[in-house]
């Protein structure tokens, strides 16, 4: 999670990463001599052996819940294309919740090929699906003025013009303004103005139905790079150590799932609910234009999904989350109240969650700001835990780059 995005027009969450990537790299060159890692104490190694395959179970599972969703949603954006009515927004709209829905729960589960590519393993299936917290209106209208999305390379276009963030725009915004600034050539030479309603609106739907099928040809190629069918990354990670090119040690192991729920630090807690909220990057007292979910109105349901997949991976991935989890790993490190914790953390997020009485927080920053606030203080439970006990007990490194938020 280290080199920058292949975005020209805006800097990449990672991009800071990139410098510390460099740093460790001249390090590690200065010195031939590889560090040893220490091995786990040995009432450790078989419960870590236990968490990494049934992480890999629960990633594979949740993608196979979310292919059909992403099918469906393809059939759905195709069927409004070729014969636009209500009824057929109606169910392209649903589609696009549905699949919304397990992609979020995903979100906590960037381990292998949804990471990036500096990760282990990483592919990146999961910027060209869902690209946030990188967005890019703009370019979206563009693409809907010049037909980009008409163009053979497409899928190799730039992550913000595609995915689920562009999605959203095409199926829910129905305005007919642009958040272009007078420098876009659609502003300049007045070509997105010269879009009628009727031209604009069916090349939004040509547009989603090329958007989705992309995105379904993702969600299967995630499928077949864990199944046991495919390339088998649910192998590669539990079978973790000596000899795996992948992941020599369980601990690098760890530290890749490590980053991938440091989720709830980055993007929940500082993108989802600190900017909206004016903590940060906002000079108001509250900046709803800051949210999530812009056009479906679902910023609260999505954070209701992303603890979902959090605690999938620290707590279980059964029914009521049962099963092996880096709880268990905790536990057998002697830190049960650490496990604790966490669990009693994630509970009262879920229970703040539930406290908003407002449909999204879009409204429930005007009507309740107090509620939303207690969002952010739970979630930020949460992180306070991660960032000190949690992988100090378990001799885990922090992603690098995060940024400082001093608290």
């Amino acid at each position: 999670m280290i080199l920058s995005r292949t975005r020209p027009d805006a800097p990449s969450r990672w991009g800071v990463r990139a410098l510390a990537f460099t740093a460790a790299l001249s390090l590690a060159c200065s010195d031939s001599k590889p560090k040893p890692v220490d091995p786990p104490p040995p009432g450790e190694t078989d419960v870590r052996a236990e968490l990494l395959s049934a992480t890999g179970a629960c990633i594979l599972g949740t993608a196979r819940d979310f292919l059909p969703k992403a099918t469906a949603l393809q059939a759905a954006t195709a069927a409004l294309r070729d014969a636009p009515d209500a009824a057929a927004v109606t169910a392209a709209r649903t589609a696009f919740h549905e699949a919304m829905d397990v992609w979020q729960v995903m979100e906590s589960m960037q381990v292998g090929p949804a990471a990036m590519r500096s990760s282990p393993g990483g592919a990146e299936i999961r910027d060209n699906i869902y690209s946030f917290p990188l967005t890019n209106r703009c370019s979206v209208e563009e693409q809907i003025v010049s037909k980009g999305y008409e163009s053979a390379s497409f899928s190799s276009s730039l992550v913000t013009r595609r995915g689920f963030v562009a999605l959203e725009y095409l199926l829910f915004h129905e305005g007919a303004d642009t958040a272009c600034g007078p420098n876009s050539a659609i502003v300049a030479q007045g070509t997105w103005a010269a879009l009628t309603a009727e031209d604009r609106a069916a090349r939004k739907r040509a547009y989603a139905a090329v958007v989705a099928a992309d995105v379904s040809t993702r969600a299967q190629a995630l499928v077949e790079a864990w199944a046991p069918e495919g390339g088998n990354f649910q192998k590669t990670l539990a079978t973790a150590g000596s000899g795996n090119t992948v992941f020599p040690s369980t601990q690098v192991a760890l530290n890749a799932m490590s980053d991938a729920i440091y989720y709830v630090e980055r993007e929940v807690k500082d993108q989802k609910l600190a900017r909206p909220l004016g903590l940060r990057d906002c000079s108001s007292a509250t900046c709803p234009e800051l949210l999530e979910s812009q056009f479906a109105g679902r910023s609260k349901q999505n954070l209701i999904q992303n603890l979902k997949g959090f605690r999938r991976i620290v707590e279980g991935c059964g029914a009521d989350y049962s099963g092996p989890g880096f709880d268990d790993v905790l536990v057998a490190a002697g830190a049960e109240a650490v496990a604790t914790r966490m669990h009693e953390q994630a509970v009262e997020a879920e229970a703040a969650l539930a406290a908003v009485e407002e449909a999204d927080l879009k409204q429930a920053l005007v009507d309740d700001r107090a509620s939303v606030q207690r969002l952010y203080d739970d979630f930020k439970g949460i992180t306070d835990v991660l960032k000190t006990d949690f992988i100090t007990t378990l001799d885990l490194e922090p992603p690098a780059g995060l940024e400082g938020d001093n608290d």
